[in-house]
């Protein structure tokens, strides 16, 4: 059987450094909008987004969110601060304000598929398997080599909704891209002989 709650504490950590790294490191940085337009930090707004990243590597989940609600007061343009509020709030068990910062990350850029992702990660979450699935096919439409998305997908598929196609696809899409994950060519090996 597989480890999702394992999984999702290495997502949650793999998304906030990877988020870190997408703002972080320069004296202004440049996001997208919704309307594809670049959205620029200021230094001061640069340096409240890494603080707050150094809080949530630190598990200070609660000083990490108040730290990027006072980036939202001065620049509510990114989807990026109220994707990383949403996981903090999962992390603090606080799902109907994970869903909040989701939807609002979504109303800011529509497709932004870490923002996709999670939101299908929080309908599972909450038993919403279809809408999960639909999320996660959605997001692979447009980035099908988004490996973590392929992944949370065939763990829908294979655990929730026993879908073994759906599941096998999805694993194999992920492991075409993280050849090196053995877990997941297992898991691969597995559903081929289920679905043979």
């Amino acid at each position: 059987m597989r480890n999702a709650g394992r999984r999702s504490h290495a997502l949650s950590t793999f998304l906030a450094v990877t988020l870190s790294l997408l703002l972080g490191g320069c004296a202004t940085t440049a996001t997208t909008s919704r309307s594809g337009e670049n959205v620029v930090l200021n230094e001061e707004q640069t340096a409240m987004f890494n603080a707050a990243m150094v809080q949530m590597e630190q598990e200070n989940y609660q000083a990490g969110i108040d730290q990027l609600e006072q980036l939202v007061a001065q620049n509510n343009a990114s989807a990026v601060p109220h994707i990383n509020m949403a996981i903090a709030y999962k992390k603090l068990e606080k799902m109907d304000k994970a869903e909040e910062e989701l939807q609002a990350a979504l109303n800011i850029e529509p497709g932004n598929p870490v923002a996709n992702n999670e939101y299908a990660l929080l309908l599972r979450k909450k038993g919403q398997f279809v809408e999960a699935r639909q999320t996660y096919e959605k997001i692979l439409t447009k980035y099908p080599e988004f490996a973590i998305a392929n992944k949370n997908l065939g763990v829908l598929c294979d655990i929730y909704i026993k879908d073994y196609q759906c599941a096998l696809d999805a694993y194999q899409a992920y492991s075409a891209v993280t050849p090196k994950d053995e877990e997941v060519k297992i898991w691969i090996s597995d559903l081929q002989m289920r679905t043979q």
